[in-house]
């Protein structure tokens, strides 16, 4: 079903002088310093005896933003250096579908209108549940990024051996030439203030399960984000 992995560093230049893992090594240098510089500021304004406690209060509120999104970091760079080892998926055991989305659509912090068709309460997904609520989260995040106001929905039904996930928002639509490169280069302006590696995360996820990830569109015209993986293999009693 899915192409093979290909996780090489997703930069390219034409300074011949350069591998990709060196670029990929200057810009995680320059995307660092964002969260970076604002913790420094406030670190020195903490300093002043003079701050009010409502100022205070704003640069405690900073160090905490921007420390999560340096930890966030991190973890990209962590998950994405285990994918390139494959061993971004641990152990798997038959997941409920709809677990996997509830749990997902809990995590993810923005409302998601869920239709889950009952065939899928005979299926089970042979997986990492820790690893596929993550995938999903991503995807929900990144849709709701596109489309702010607009509620984003997912679908799940089965598909012959496979269950297929679709998320939509009511407006998002994608750029010319957008869907080609969704899932196979970083962003060059991440959705989430990120690394812009999420995306590519979510991608090897659904590989790693023997599944693949689609941007597509819907019959109106719209983005929509198509998942599909491999059902588990129904046991055999004897």
């Amino acid at each position: 079903m899915a192409e093979p992995s290909k996780l090489d560093p997703p930069l390219t230049t034409e300074d011949g002088d350069f591998s990709a893992s060196d670029l990929l090594l200057d810009r995680l240098a320059h995307d660092l310093r964002g969260p970076l510089s604002p913790l420094q500021t406030a670190t020195y304004l903490l300093r002043r005896p003079e701050l009010e406690a409502a100022q205070r209060d704003e640069l405690l509120s900073i160090i905490d933003r921007q420390t999560t999104r340096l930890s966030t970091m991190v973890q990209e760079v962590s998950d994405w250096m285990r994918a390139r080892r494959s061993r971004l998926v641990g152990r798997r055991v038959p997941v409920a579908p709809a677990l996997v989305v509830d749990l997902a659509a809990a995590s993810s912090g923005p409302a998601v209108d869920i239709t889950v068709d009952t065939a899928l309460e005979e299926v089970a997904i042979d997986g990492d549940a820790q690893r596929l609520v993550q995938m999903l989260a991503t995807l929900f995040a990144f849709m709701q990024a596109r489309d702010p106001d607009g509620a984003v929905s997912l679908r799940a039904h089965a598909h012959g051996n496979e269950v297929v996930l679709e998320i939509a928002t009511p407006a998002a639509r994608w750029a010319a030439g957008e869907r080609a490169g969704l899932f196979a280069v970083a962003e060059a302006a991440p959705f989430d203030e990120g690394l812009g590696m999420r995306l590519l995360i979510a991608r090897e996820i659904a590989i790693a399960h023997g599944g693949e990830i689609q941007a597509a569109d819907t019959a109106q015209g719209n983005a929509l984000i198509r998942v599909r993986l491999p059902t588990a293999p129904a046991e055999v009693e004897g």
